[in-house]
């Protein structure tokens, strides 16, 4: 699976009315220099679709991307013969679809289906499309799929950002990022943590579950390694029990609340300098 995706608000407090004021404050502001690396559509079924449905698939994604490929699962047997002598082998089994398209990546399993954006270059340079047109992107595909992913009754649904963000060496991170132990209007329940939160509702809905992560990255690309330091904020917004999941024709609408959410969250966790970096224009 492609790995890395999200967004930077100065939380002056730990007040729980804060967080909420600025996500309804700041939520549709467009940055000239966003740090979104990739984004992730994602869907997990409860049921599988059988190999023969699965294979036929090829035509039809062929219509959408320019290019496309077998997976194939290899499980590594190991185990001893009659005679004490030990043995190995492998079993290569199809396991779906990898199409891609100019930055665009489809993976179509039995079970899932995952949609990534991953943005031009080593670090977020190019040109970032936007949450309207990945939504409009996924909106086709959840069309032409549903007579096939449809009965397969959605159990997990997530979108992820992975946010790639450059500070300068030697300041402290907290100068340009917050992270949110405490409980407010936007993030209730705290359900586990280890470097990464996972709150178990995000908002007013217990459909919409939320994992933050933040992690030192290396820069790949030199003009900014000179002088800054890479850190990852992931956000992942999902629904945490199956029994809420949605159903698969309710899907657009949980992915537009769940891009509200992430929104307010990448906003709640940023701080004003770093939102004066991300508000240059190029």
């Amino acid at each position: 699976m492609l790995q890395e995706a999200g967004s930077p608000c100065q939380m002056a407090n730990s007040t729980k009315a804060a967080p909420r004021r600025r996500g309804a404050a700041l939520k549709n502001r467009k940055y000239g220099k966003p740090p979104v690396h990739e984004v992730i559509v994602s869907v997990h079924f409860q049921r599988a679709l059988d190999e023969k449905r699965l294979l036929a698939l090829r035509e039809r994604l062929a219509a959408s991307f320019s290019k496309i490929d077998a997976q194939n699962l290899t499980q590594v047997q190991m185990g001893m013969d009659p005679t004490g002598q030990a043995f190995q082998g492998a079993v290569s089994q199809f396991a779906g679809w990898l199409a891609r398209d100019e930055g665009w990546v489809l993976q179509a399993g039995a079970s899932e289906l995952t949609l990534h954006l991953v943005r031009p270059g080593a670090w977020p340079s190019g040109e970032y499309a936007g949450w309207s047109v990945i939504y409009e992107r996924f909106l086709k595909l959840h069309a032409s799929l549903a007579d096939v992913y449809g009965p397969l009754e959605p159990k997990r649904a997530g979108l992820r950002y992975l946010n790639r963000i450059a500070i300068p060496q030697g300041e402290p991170v907290a100068k340009w990022l917050t992270f949110p132990w405490a409980e407010s209007d936007l993030l209730r329940d705290l359900y586990t943590f280890n470097v990464r939160l996972t709150w178990a509702r995000a908002g007013d809905a217990d459909d919409l579950s939320a994992t933050i992560g933040l992690a030192k990255i290396t820069i790949l690309d030199p003009v900014f390694a000179a002088n800054n330091e890479g850190v990852l904020l992931d956000i992942d917004v999902f629904n945490l029990w199956i029994p809420k999941a949605p159903l698969y024709e309710q899907l657009p609408d949980w992915f537009q609340r769940a891009h509200k959410i992430e929104n307010q969250l990448f906003e709640s966790l940023i701080t004003q300098p770093l939102r004066e970096r991300f508000e240059e224009q190029e």
